[in-house]
């Protein structure tokens, strides 16, 4: 192209060109690793409006960037009062300039990510106003010269300061009325008392890291968590409403307590699924994240239970949209095709391009393609993928496992 006749050059390599600003690339990456966690648990959160492109050029939401080594870096990073929920992002310590950082009144669940350790340009580090995360550091941040601010909040000491005013003030009314407004006030405590004590019982969470062999190992990955089966049948009702099934079981709809949509899928018992690709489905989407795979919020195993839980897709499958019933079957457009098409492969690319190692899914088709509010095709049950062939391999595997009428000939 004529150079004249662009005025500017925007590159993808090292750095990220922006009118002369230049953005440090591996910094994006991480920004984007972070929205991408914070949105497992918080999607139409409206902090995620700007949260696009460049970190930096604007600025986002929350971010604080500065000029090092003739790169703009993030160096404060302020969440605060932003009604976040869910595991706070281990991505975040992969934010090596990170000077400052304020997570404070959210509802923050979990614990200190162990690679906060990693920032150590970090001195001030908020936590507080976050009633379920355990306060207590990481040992190699804990002995570090850093500010921390923990504990909770004040204004809700307050709070219950004044409902005491008021409940003394009620009894002083006299009478009858008086008499069962307490005992009102006294059994409604009791019963939330009660009732938090369970759910703190049941939903104790463990958290994963990729295994080759079952879901039993325990590390640090703070993205998928173990629930009880308790938690699992409180959130889909004891398994009321039926939204579809597959190879693997039975797939219900449920609202988890912070009030995400979730489609929770059983495995029956005679399918023809096993533990081998419910361990296999949990240990692979414990590592790796991509905007076009459907995430997994966790999973249970308990009482020879084998329990899936995802994101609810509200448009379904695109095998719904094209050879479901009628209620389910709908004219797709241009627009709506290319989103889905482009989403699709964009999912099956970044397998077939992880970092670590090629992943092969072993089972597209159209059911297995889901589409979210806007449309966008995403790429979902990984249980039948395996790590492509490598030269250093003992023996290829010969096994044929997919759908019939989906396998490739040879």
């Amino acid at each position: 192209a004529n150079s004249r006749s662009v005025p500017k050059l925007y590159l993808l390599s090292s750095c990220h060109f922006v009118d002369d600003v230049r953005t440090d690339f591996s910094i994006v990456v991480v920004v984007e690793k972070v929205r991408n966690e914070l949105l497992l648990w918080n999607r139409g959160n409206t902090i995620f409006e700007n949260w696009s492109g460049d970190p930096c050029s604007p600025p986002w939401k929350g971010f604080t960037c500065q000029m090092l080594n003739h790169t703009f870096t993030v160096t404060h990073l302020n969440l605060s009062s932003k009604n976040l929920q869910g595991s706070v992002p281990t991505s975040i310590g992969d934010l090596s300039e990170l000077r400052e950082l304020y997570l404070e009144d959210n509802n923050f669940t979990g614990s200190v990510p162990e690679s906060f350790v990693s920032l150590h340009h970090l001195s001030n580090l908020s936590i507080k106003c976050n009633p379920h995360l355990d306060s207590q550091l990481p040992p190699g941040l804990s002995r570090r010269n850093l500010t921390v601010s923990s504990g909770n909040c004040l204004r809700k000491n307050a709070s219950e300061t004044s409902s005491s005013k008021r409940s003394i003030y009620l009894l002083g009314a006299g009478g009858s009325l008086a008499f069962s407004l307490a005992f009102a006030i006294c059994f409604n405590c009791f019963y939330k008392r009660a009732h938090h004590s369970d759910r703190r019982d049941h939903l104790d969470i463990k958290n994963i890291v990729f295994s080759e062999s079952s879901v039993d190992d325990v590390s640090t990955n703070l993205v998928v968590h173990q629930f009880s089966l308790k938690y699992i049948e409180s959130a889909t009702c004891n398994y009321k409403t039926l939204i579809g099934e597959g190879g693997f079981g039975t797939v219900y709809r449920g609202i988890l307590p912070h009030g995400q949509e979730v489609a929770v899928k059983v495995r029956s018992a005679t399918s023809t699924q096993g533990t081998r690709e419910f361990n296999n489905e949990v240990n692979l989407l414990s590592t790796i994240m991509h905007e076009n795979l459907v995430p997994l919020l966790g999973y249970c195993s308990e009482n020879d239970q084998q329990i899936l839980v995802y994101p609810f897709m509200s448009n379904g499958s695109l095998q719904d949209r094209l050879y479901g019933a009628s209620a389910k079957r709908k004219i797709l457009d241009w627009p709506a095709r290319l989103s889905i098409v482009l989403g699709a492969a964009r999912g099956l690319m970044y397998l077939h391009t992880f970092s670590e190692r090629c992943i092969i899914h072993r089972d597209v088709k159209s059911s297995n393609i889901l589409l979210d509010h806007s449309m966008c095709g995403k790429v979902a049950d990984l249980g039948f993928s395996k790590f492509a062939p490598q030269e250093e391999d003992s023996g290829a595997s010969l096994e044929v496992r997919g759908t019939a009428g989906y396998l490739d000939p040879e």
